[in-house]
């Protein structure tokens, strides 16, 4: 599991597609002509996909979303009710998150992706899909940067105050 999860981490921070193996064994929610292949692709989130599942993802209590995102491939033992009492968030940021453009996911792939789907398959792309955001390691780095910062907490204090008083010397200009 964490040789997978560096791999994810690896392919998020350079900015490499994950694929994910996936059988869509039900599917008569497919419309003729449409083929959903045998593997799902999440490619890095866009900025505009970003803006779209922010909010989603805020609706989630911090808690629950830590249960349902995570680095130690434990599966928390509530995981079906948090999969129940989020299923709707969690499904519209899964497909806005394997769609990734401008448009909105076509309906026929959420319902297709709903007939085909378990709890545990709906964790495993919701969090490719934080993957994707580059979410953990924007987060490890920033955690590292703050362990081995030089900066002590009254420099930053201080470079805080200056930050406040810069701002205010701009509006005051402006």
């Amino acid at each position: 599991m964490i040789k997978y999860l560096s791999q994810i981490e690896a392919d998020t921070i350079t900015e490499q597609p994950v694929k994910i193996e996936f059988e869509f064994e039900n599917k008569e929610s497919v419309p003729e002509g449409k083929d959903p292949g045998n593997s799902i692709v999440i490619c890095p989130i866009t900025v505009r996909t970003w803006f779209r599942i922010r909010p989603l993802l805020l609706q989630i209590d911090k808690e629950d979303l830590g249960k349902l995102v995570h680095n130690s491939g434990e599966v928390s033992n509530d995981l079906p009710e948090i999969m129940d009492k989020y299923s709707d968030l969690i499904l519209d940021i899964v497909c806005l998150g394997i769609h990734n453009k401008k448009s909105d996911p076509p309906i026929w792939f959420r319902e297709v992706l709903m007939d085909n789907s378990t709890w545990e398959d709906m964790r495993i792309l919701l969090n490719a899909v934080i993957y994707r955001i580059g979410f953990f390691p924007f987060c490890n780095s920033i955690t590292t940067l703050q362990n081995v910062s030089p900066l002590k907490t009254e420099t930053e204090i201080i470079a805080v105050q200056n930050l406040t008083s810069w701002q205010a010397s701009q509006k005051q200009d402006s």
